[in-house]
């Protein structure tokens, strides 16, 4: 985990049009992925069927043409957005409302699993020491950072008073693009995505094609997941732990192919990471 400033060249430069950059930023994974291209999907924690459906088209998609995605792991829309993206074996930043070290220290089950894994193809970022605990206030400020990191900004499914509309708010004050996905009339899910499309404040997202198109990207995704290469990693680490240095070497894989891959599996519970960093089968 390391502090970057404001004067760093790797400090993101989409943090600059906020009114007060955060300074240090605290990033935990691969710093190098602050300086992609990335868009911003949020949503209510409380999602429908619809709303996970959505969400992880979306981000399979963007991760897939190699952009990546940024959220607030959270529950419901911003988690699936995350795992979409692993899926894909794309990259994303989960933007944190208490310190890095705060948050894994007070996650559970599978949050717990997945910030590892977003720390391995990605990286854990937050604007507050690490040991610095979430507030009432932490939330609202972590949802301008989110808009802040993306040039886009895409609302699933956000009610009334959600905190996603928030990020809402404050990408329209960046002079961001802002899409929402319209819901189904009356379900209160979508109500605060479909009034941001009524009132004109974001335009209506039919899909993924759409916003690859508006960003100037390939439609084209890269392949998915191959069974065959989560089989030779679990049968390397069926003996004993290993690093994942030593363990890229034994497979042949990259580093970057065995990120993916070892994301994927720490989010659907066979490996764990032990403290001093070696990945062990469950």
């Amino acid at each position: 985990m390391i502090p970057i400033s404001v004067t760093d060249a790797r400090y993101p430069r989409g943090l600059l049009d906020l009114r007060d950059p955060p300074d240090p930023l605290w990033v935990d994974g691969d710093v190098a992925t602050l300086t992609r291209r990335a868009i911003s999907i949020v949503g209510t924690r409380r999602m429908t069927p619809y709303g996970a459906r959505v969400a992880r088209e979306l981000a399979s998609a963007i991760a897939g043409a190699g952009i990546v995605v940024v959220s607030g792991l959270a529950q419901g829309v911003d988690g699936t957005a995350h795992e979409a993206a692993l899926d894909a074996r794309g990259l994303t930043i989960a933007v944190l409302a208490a310190g890095v070290a705060s948050y894994l220290a007070e996650a559970r089950g599978r949050r717990h699993r997945l910030a590892h894994a977003i720390r391995l193809s990605g990286a854990l970022v937050s604007e507050f020491p690490p040991s610095a605990p979430a507030r009432r206030w932490t939330f609202a400020q972590r949802d301008a950072t989110i808009a802040a990191l993306g040039e886009v900004t895409v609302v699933v499914e956000a009610p009334i008073g959600s905190g996603a509309l928030i990020t809402a708010d404050e990408a329209r004050k960046l002079r961001r693009p802002l899409y929402a996905v319209p819901g189904p009339i009356g379900s209160s899910a979508s109500a605060g995505a479909n009034e941001l499309i009524a009132l004109v404040a974001a335009r209506a997202l039919t899909g993924a094609p759409m916003l690859l198109a508006a960003l100037g990207v390939s439609t084209a995704t890269r392949a998915g997941a191959d069974p065959d290469d989560d089989a030779r990693v679990l049968d390397a680490l069926a003996g004993s732990p290993s690093d994942p240095d030593a363990l890229a070497r034994q497979l042949g894989l990259s580093a970057t192919a065995l990120a993916a891959i070892v994301a994927r599996l720490l989010i659907e519970g066979r490996i764990g990471s032990a403290a001093d960093g070696r990945l062990a089968r469950r």
